[in-house]
Order: C-alpha cells, then sequence, then structure tokens
C-alpha cells in the first residue's frame, strides 16, 4: 500500500463548493410528502395571535415555510436552537427541505429566531401537529388506523429530586440573591429591615443533612431537618416580609430573573409548613411542592429497577400497530390516569380517523374498568384486548385464549416505540424550565417520531 502526504503542512481557505441534493434524498422525499398547506392551517392562528397588539399584518414578513421546515428538522433530530442554525447554515439537504429555491429571498434562520417561532406555537397546536403527522401516514398509505394499542409514560421535568434538604437549601440561596437585589432599591439600603442570610450556615446545615450516615435513626434524621428548617425560616420569612414593601414601580426596575425568584419565594410559607408536618408526623403532605419553578409536577412509581421514582407529567399514547406511527392524548392533568383517559384516547382516534374505523384495542391491566368494556362495546370494537387483572371476570370480553394472546404480544410492541420517541426527543426528559414549554416536548418528541418514521417508509417504499 502506497500513502499520499499531500494536503498536510498546507492551510484552508474559503472557497465555493457545488452540492447536489439528489431527487431520492430521504428529506427530499420527506418534504414533498408533507401537506404543507394543511400545517400552515395548523399554525396560523398562533402566529397571528402572538404577534404584538395582535397586528399580525404589520412589520417584517415571516417566512412560514423556512422557520417551520426548520422546526420539522428540530424534533427529527432533536437538535438545540443553535444547532439546528449551524446544521440548515452547513447541510444542502437541510437547506433543500427548508424551502431553498422555492422561498423568495431565502436566507438561514438565526437561532434566537428558531426559538421564538417554536415558542409561538402553544401546546395545543403542537399536539395537533403530532397527531396531524399519524394521520398523514394513513392518508398516504404508510399506515392503517383500525387496529391501535395504548399505554403511557412519564416525561421527567427539567428539576433536581426534590428531597427536603436540598428544597430548603434552594430557598435559601433564592432568598439570597432577592435580598441583595433589595438593599439596592429600598430606601437607605433596606435599613431597619433585616435583609441578611447566612448562607454558609444554611450550606452547613444541609450538609449535615447530606451525609447522615446511612444507619442513623429517624430520630437523628429529624432533628438535622427541622435545625435546618429553623435555619432557613427566619431570615426568608423577612426576606419575604420586605418583598410585600416592595412598591410596582421598583419592582419594574429589577431584572427578570430577581422577579422570577421573588415569585419563587410566594410558595416558600407553605413549603416550611409541609416540612414541618413532615417532621411531626413523619407522613408527606399531598400538596407538598415538589419544585420551585415548576407547578404542574406529579410524583411517579413506575417500579423501574434503576429509578424507583420519576418527577414530571404523564402522556397517553397510541400506537397503530399496522404502521408503527404514534398519537397522543392531550395532556389534560399531570397524572393521567389510565382508567379515566381511556375514553377520551378512543375520541382523539375517532377525530383523527373518523367512526366505524376502530376494530381493534389492545391495552395493559392498568385500563380495565367495567366502564371502559362497555365503551368499547358500544363502538362496536370487534376485539376487545384490555387485559383483565387475575381475580375478574367479565362477559363482555369474550376472546379465545388464542386471541388474546396475539394481542398481549401486540400490546407489547407499544413500548420500543416509546423507548424511541423518549430517546430521539424530550419525552424522557424535558429540557424545558416552565409548565408550558415542558408539554409542548413531549408533544413534539411524538411528532418528531413520526416524521422519522414516515422517512424509514418512504425510503423502504422507494426502494421496494
Amino acid at each position: 500500500m502506497s500513502i499520499c502526504d499531500s494536503g498536510f503542512g498546507s492551510k484552508l481557505f474559503g472557497q465555493e463548493i457545488v452540492v447536489a441534493v439528489p431527487e431520492n434524498h430521504s428529506l427530499i422525499l420527506l418534504a414533498n410528502q408533507l401537506p404543507w398547506d394543511k400545517m400552515l392551517k395548523l399554525i396560523e392562528y398562533d402566529l397571528k395571535q402572538s404577534t404584538p397588539l395582535k397586528q399580525w399584518h404589520y412589520g417584517r414578513k415571516l417566512k412560514v415555510r423556512i422557520h417551520l421546515g426548520a422546526y420539522l428538522l428540530q424534533k427529527m433530530y432533536d437538535l438545540t436552537d443553535r444547532a439546528t442554525e449551524e446544521a440548515i447554515r452547513d447541510n444542502g439537504a437541510y437547506q433543500v427541505f427548508c424551502g431553498i429555491g422555492i422561498v423568495d429571498k431565502w436566507q438561514y434562520p438565526d437561532h434566537t429566531k428558531i426559538e421564538s417561532f417554536r415558542s409561538r406555537l402553544s401546546p395545543d397546536t403542537q399536539q395537533q401537529l403530532a397527531n396531524f403527522m399519524c394521520k398523514n401516514a394513513v392518508d398516504t398509505g404508510l399506515a392503517e388506523a383500525q387496529d391501535i394499542d395504548i399505554d403511557s409514560t412519564a416525561q421527567e421535568a427539567n428539576m433536581t429530586y426534590p428531597t427536603d434538604a436540598k428544597m430548603l437549601r434552594k430557598i435559601g440561596t433564592v432568598a439570597l440573591n432577592v435580598a441583595k437585589s433589595l438593599k439596592k432599591i429600598l430606601p437607605n439600603g433596606g435599613a431597619g429591615i433585616n435583609l441578611d442570610v447566612n448562607i454558609k450556615f444554611i450550606a452547613s446545615k444541609a450538609r449535615a443533612c447530606f451525609f447522615l450516615p446511612k444507619k442513623a435513626t429517624k430520630e437523628d434524621k429529624s432533628q438535622r431537618l427541622s435545625e435546618l428548617l429553623d435555619a432557613v425560616s427566619n431570615p426568608v420569612c423577612n426576606v419575604i416580609n420586605a418583598c410585600k414593601l416592595v412598591k410596582k414601580a421598583m419592582k419594574d426596575e429589577l431584572s427578570w430573573n430577581v422577579k422570577r425568584s421573588m415569585q419563587q419565594l410566594e410558595h416558600a410559607i407553605a413549603y416550611f409548613a409541609s416540612v414541618k408536618q413532615y417532621i411531626e408526623t413523619g407522613t408527606a403532605s399531598l400538596k407538598k411542592r415538589l419544585s420551585l419553578h415548576l407547578d404542574e409536577v406529579a410524583c411517579f412509581n413506575k417500579k423501574k429497577a434503576h429509578k424507583k421514582y420519576e418527577f414530571g407529567r404523564a402522556f397517553q399514547i397510541g400506537r397503530l400497530s399496522k404502521g408503527n406511527f404514534l398519537f397522543v392524548g392531550k395532556s389534560n392533568n399531570v397524572r393521567m390516569d389510565d382508567k379515566k383517559s381511556f375514553i377520551s384516547m378512543l375520541q382523539e382516534h375517532e377525530n383523527l380517523f373518523g367512526k366505524d374505523t376502530l376494530q381493534s384495542v389492545a391495552t395493559d391491566k392498568g385500563y380495565y374498568s367495567n366502564k371502559n368494556i362497555k365503551a368499547l362495546v358500544s363502538k362496536n370494537i370487534k376485539q376487545i384486548g384490555i387485559q383483565v387483572p387475575g381475580n375478574t371476570k367479565n362477559k363482555n370480553i369474550t376472546l379465545s385464549e388464542e386471541e388474546s394472546g396475539r394481542l398481549i404480544n401486540r400490546r407489547a410492541g407499544i413500548e420500543p416505540l416509546i423507548g424511541h420517541a423518549k430517546h430521539g426527543g424530550q419525552l424522557g426528559l424535558s429540557r424545558m424550565k416552565n409548565d408550558r414549554n415542558t408539554e409542548s416536548a413531549g408533544y413534539a418528541a411524538i411528532l418528531g417520531f413520526n416524521l422519522r418514521q414516515t422517512t424509514r417508509s418512504l425510503v423502504v417504499k422507494l426502494k421496494a
């Protein structure tokens, strides 16, 4: 084998390179398959309502085709805003997908505009986009909607594990930041008001809780936590009282992060009461707050070997067994109980694919109830595959053992698809920092999965 050392020792220079994107490229196949006009109608209302004073017809024109293409690429490949900008700038296929050559005065979008466009889409719209991709697969013959499997999953929120010691330590830090800002705007630097927060003392008490011996008794744990609570509660209450003295005009002078910290401190008093209840009774309050910056968070115990508790919100997901596309139900509350959400998932399927389309449904035992069985019977579903708990007998379920076993095996097929949606998006762990965007990220993960699934199906269909 000979060796060529050409190019070593030379510096690179800018030059023009022509990149040819073939007609059978996967992104071109996908772009030509998508009904862009219908997607524009889905998002048009949000774009008009989110403009200043709702005067959407004034100002510089928003080239929706470019930004919608960037949004779809971002969800397909789970990219950050900056990574999306760089990918579109450097990748010819991405530029073609975003409309270069068909959009007047085409220009790749800045990462700030990518974020701004995504934020203008409401969670409801992003759910509709995700389900629309599933419906489009059926309309184009890539999937069939007669047979579905339903399951739920938990999306973890962007927050730390909410132990009392961590939360109290965090509250102390937030109070310190607020106190520093109040001293700058209050007359005479807040003279006469105690705004001192000894964060070192609070941190030492928190470390005493963190590094308790494994064999420590409940009395020792309660004593350490009580000392931390006393160290935090008094200075934080003083800061909260000082916040009440600040006039609206003064608050307007504060930066956005200080205003956010002041809002978080409003939850401190209630949290102190819940910690005190836990110390005295040993039981946690059902209304106990789990995060300072998130309101819509619940605790889930999915009995996983590597992760006992998960903190976030639940999503109900349906799978088209013929085609392996997913649709997602509206997350009306953080828990989305399986039994109570089942009928709404049937209604979502009916809204997407029409009445009398559904013929077979399979779920796990968590969805079993007489109400759900009767709902399926009333819709003349031929195969009712809701798994029945061992100590229950229901005459409405008349499947043979062979049919029942087949539906149980089919339902198991939704599990890996949920795993793909989690690892290809933010359905597993959200990167968003508020409730609205966290919910949107769950829907967008399903959208990204359906886009990837559409691309795979189109490539396979082309090769066949």
